[in-house]
């Protein structure tokens, strides 16, 4: 292909990575009013106690254990751009049913079940290609700043999503508020609608191979590779706890500290608001403490500012929450940049749908276990010792990094280097 040819495709992709980065960034900003609105339906309209709020989040997070692994096979089997589309119309069209259930009187605690199950699925697609993604349309050099990109949307959808759901909530009642979802998740088909860059399906079709046949193959690489092992289980443990917490803060702070819902949007933001200075931080430590360091330092590090959470009090003592929540979860961001990362640079590209359908299954499965944990731990104990539990367990995450070679290294190898 002629050089200019090649700079033209190149900016073109570029340009597709952003329309991939706004888009998600804008859904995930949004997604966050079922995140609030959700559990407080639950418990303010339907009566729910704290154990079905935990099976809210426990029933989103079940198809990660059930469908992440065929998913990764045919996500590698079809076009990106068709998978992002359909999943984000199917996620669009299914938090719309729950406001209009809740104004036609039929809404049921089941009904807010089921659609977070139903989203998950399609969010299983979606993120196993959305993944995927950074290696097709950004150069190598480039891959660590495309990381960061996403992982810094997200902190914003942490840090903001929060503030504008609980203000969504308190002005148009958490029935109408997962609107606001369904809007972001519009907004995401529209930038993927418009990309140009043409790019095929990850797994070639000149040889058919089963589900089970390409599943057993990407088990097997995933196997043989103990740095992305040890990165993959310490991502389960910090998943669990996430998933745990999730289930827990929202009732924690709202019962047991008695804040507002404005006030405990602001206060879950500060989680994003640490992901965000960690994500803007990532470039810098990688440089300085080398891109392999990075991976696991900064969080063993700043973890056990977390343990600050359990203590905040009502008045001045929700200090204490935001002080603990910025700096854990800033050492944290740094961690997903560098293990997202070293997945990429470590695996081939046909493998690439199916290696991270892998590691999704491991780390985000533990999603639906941690939602039951979060909320058997606040049944039996009530939700501030269940969140401090919580939180003390979480502290093991980036030591289990640390068991590998990983520790060995400064800076991620590239595949041709790496002889695990």
């Amino acid at each position: 292909m002629a050089p200019a040819a090649t700079v033209v495709r190149q900016h073109t992709r570029e340009r597709d990575f952003r329309l991939l980065w706004i888009g998600s960034g804008i859904s995930q900003l949004c997604g966050m009013a079922t995140v609030v609105a959700f559990p407080l339906l639950a418990a303010q309209t339907l009566g729910a106690c704290i154990g079905e709020v935990g099976l809210i989040t426990a029933a989103g997070y079940l198809p990660w254990l059930l469908l992440t692994l065929p998913a990764g096979v045919y996500a590698g089997r079809l076009r990106p751009r068709l998978v992002l589309a359909a999943a984000d119309l199917s996620r669009a069209v299914i938090v719309a049913m729950v406001p209009l259930l809740a104004v036609t009187g039929h809404l049921a605690l089941w009904h807010l079940y089921l659609s977070n199950v139903l989203v998950s699925c399609a969010t299983v697609f979606y993120e196993i290609v959305y993944l995927s993604m950074p290696p097709k349309l950004l150069p190598r050099d480039m891959l660590i700043h495309g990381n960061i990109r996403l992982q810094a949307a997200r902190a914003v959808a942490l840090a903001f999503g929060p503030g504008l759901a609980g203000f969504t909530v308190q002005f148009i009642g958490p029935e109408a508020a997962p609107l606001l979802n369904t809007a972001g998740f519009t907004a995401s088909v529209l930038c993927n609608l418009m990309m140009r860059s043409r790019i095929d399906a990850s797994a070639p079709q000149t040889e058919k191979h089963s589900v089970l046949e390409d599943l057993v193959e990407a088990i097997r690489f995933v196997a043989g590779r103990s740095v992305i092992l040890a990165s993959t289980a310490a991502s389960a443990v910090g998943n669990c706890c996430f998933a745990a917490y999730e289930a827990l803060v929202v009732l924690f702070l709202t019962v047991d500290v008695g804040v507002a819902p404005g006030a405990l949007g602001i206060l879950l933001g500060a989680v994003g608001i640490g992901g965000l200075i960690g994500a803007f931080a990532a470039g810098r430590v990688s440089r300085w403490l080398g891109t392999a360091r990075a991976v696991w330092i900064p969080a063993a590090v700043l973890a056990p500012a977390g343990l600050l959470l359990p203590f905040t009090r009502s008045g001045s003592g929700v200090f204490l929450f935001l002080a603990g929540a910025l700096l854990f979860h800033a050492g944290y961001a740094v961690f997903t940049v560098g293990q997202a990362t070293l997945v990429q640079m470590l695996t081939p590209d046909e493998l690439l749908p199916r290696t991270v359908a892998c590691v999704r299954f491991i780390s985000r499965g533990m999603l639906f276990v941690g939602g039951l944990v979060g909320g058997g731990l606040g049944a039996l104990f009530g939700t501030r010792i269940g969140l401090a539990v919580v939180m003390v367990v979480w502290l093991s995450a980036p030591l289990i990094t640390a068991t590998s070679r990983l520790r060995t290294w400064r800076d991620i190898p590239t595949l041709e280097k790496i002889h695990d």
